[in-house]
């Protein structure tokens, strides 16, 4: 089993838009970089010192409730503690505005990798190659599963990986132009925490274009079908059916990125929010795999 993920996943890698994506996001990340190098101004150590102290001013007050607003009441699934420690200067670029950088790169990441998931599957199909692979191996459910974790194991790494360069790329305006203030061991636990959690999304995501595209053996069904379910169907049901709202993926994978509970969004922790994407992963996946065992590769 072990040989035959290894060479799933060099499929994987040597897939051509596996690596024009790469490539791609290597250049946006060094893109990103060198803009905030050159945008970012370091502030006079006075600047910095005032800019502190109205920091800890500004969250005493928001925690005595004396922000300037009537009847203010903290976002969803925050408490007044956890509002009021969010508020920062701007004088700089902060490196610690790496966790809500890597909460935002995770959407698009998410939508790469149900397209790399779909096609990695719908190219062979298109191809041949499942046919080929099943005269040498024959167990269908072995080799649907080497795949799967191929996908799942590949695109969780490249999601972490592209993350790690994207921190790299913005550590050089931080610390020749801007601050590093903040950063410790709490701020790393919590961006260790999103990066995991989004790198599940990703994993998540693929599996079900994965999944989509290996029962219709076609990319573009399963990017279709993605399409018409994220961009159209859960915003109809949203609309006639409210209730609904909070059994549906984006909503909860705004749950899980954010790493807080959102309940105007759904009344579901972090964690039942992912174990329940997982469970719709876990479903397309099982409904494939009986299709596979089932029907005629020809």
């Amino acid at each position: 089993m072990i040989s035959l993920l290894l060479i799933e996943l060099q499929r994987l890698s040597a897939r051509r838009l596996f690596r024009l994506l790469a490539v791609l996001a290597v250049i946006g990340i060094l893109l990103a970089g060198s803009i905030t190098l050159v945008r970012s101004h370091r502030p006079s150590p006075e600047r910095i010192r005032q800019a502190q102290q109205a920091v800890i001013n500004g969250q005493r007050d928001c925690k005595n409730g004396q922000n300037g607003q009537n009847g203010f009441q903290p976002p969803p699934g925050q408490s007044p503690s956890q509002f009021c420690s969010q508020i920062g200067f701007n004088v700089a670029f902060r490196l610690t505005k790496l966790t809500d950088i890597f909460k935002g790169t995770t959407v698009p990441l998410v939508l790469l990798a149900w397209l790399l998931g779909a096609s990695f599957v719908g190219a062979e199909w298109h191809a041949g190659t499942i046919t080929t692979q099943l005269t040498w191996e024959p167990r269908r459910t072995r080799l649907l599963a080497a795949k799967v974790a191929a996908v799942l194991l590949g695109l969780f790494a490249g999601y972490l990986v592209l993350q790690a360069l994207l921190g790299l790329a913005l550590v050089p305006a931080a610390v020749l132009r801007g601050t590093t203030l903040g950063i410790d061991g709490r701020w790393l636990v919590t961006t260790i925490g999103v990066l995991l959690r989004g790198g599940g999304l990703v994993s998540i995501s693929a599996a079900i274009g994965f999944g989509l595209a290996m029962a219709a053996r076609n990319t573009a069904a399963a990017l279709g079908i993605g399409f018409g379910y994220l961009v159209i169907l859960e915003n109809l049901i949203g609309a006639l059916r409210e209730g609904w709202r909070s059994w549906m993926f984006a909503q909860n994978a705004v749950i899980l990125v954010d790493g807080v509970r959102h309940p105007d969004v759904a009344p579901r922790s972090v964690l039942e929010a992912g174990l329940l994407l997982g469970t719709y992963a876990a479903a397309v996946l099982i409904v494939t795999a009986a299709v596979f065992a089932r029907r005629d590769v020809t």
